[in-house]
């Protein structure tokens, strides 16, 4: 339900901005689909309200950096070892940005059922959680992902990765069955999507992306009602 509630804010954003669409769907079949989330929630006087706070999301972002100049400073950066002072610059930006999230997760909420209301606080945690980590010390591990061949890596490899996400995903026969399944066994699930993916990253010619994700991964777990695993635990001792 959290992750849902992720998408669905993501696909708010999709309908009102051709330039961020889901899946490369027409932004008038996202709007279609967001519009039928409402109504099946029973909010279809509240399409318009989730239209605006998605708008108001984009404008926010654009407020905050632009993907084309963030890229050439990245390329600009990258020869001369500066990559460092680039994400310094972004990462003091997170509470900004962390604003946008946190009110864009609050005007999808009118157009989400009632348990997914519930993980709104969790969407929140989980989202700043991530920003957190990838600006951890100013930054400094998004620097070396990207020095050591992180999103080339990611982008090899996502055939792959792909494959994780279907073994998982046909694990559980129905949507009845995995909401029956106990916290340990969705953390046994998320456990094994992991290693998963890192034994795929684990073949880049580096091991700085499967060890970065690694380290997300645990990160992220840790932050849940999953119980700590023993490998975790002896891995920080």
């Amino acid at each position: 339900m959290l992750m849902k509630t992720i998408i669905f804010a993501i696909l708010a954003v999709g309908a009102l901005a051709q330039e961020f669409t889901l899946q490369r769907l027409p932004s008038v079949e996202l709007k279609n689909m967001l519009t039928t989330q409402c109504q099946k929630n029973g909010a279809e006087d509240k399409v318009d309200e989730v239209e605006n706070s998605g708008k108001a999301f984009v404008e926010c972002v654009k407020g905050l950096f632009d993907v084309d100049t963030l890229k050439r400073e990245i390329e600009e950066a990258r020869p001369n070892g500066a990559l460092d002072e680039v994400f310094k610059k972004y990462c003091a930006k997170t509470p900004q940005l962390k604003s946008c999230i946190h009110n864009l997760l609050d005007g999808v909420t009118p157009c989400v059922d009632t348990e997914a209301k519930g993980h709104i606080t969790e969407a929140k945690n989980a989202t700043d959680l991530l920003i957190d980590f990838v600006c951890y010390k100013d930054g400094d591990r998004i620097a070396l992902f990207i020095a050591e061949g992180g999103p080339q890596c990611f982008q090899s490899k996502v055939n792959e990765i792909k494959t994780c996400g279907d073994t998982l995903r046909n694990s559980v026969s129905s949507v009845e069955e995995a909401k029956s399944l106990t916290v340990e066994q969705r953390c046994a699930k998320y456990d094994e999507l992991v290693t998963c993916v890192v034994g795929k990253l684990e073949t880049c010619d580096t091991p700085t992306p499967s060890n970065m994700f690694e380290s997300l991964a645990k990160y992220v777990r840790n932050s849940t009602p999953c119980p700590v695993s023993t490998t975790y635990i002896i891995s920080i001792l």
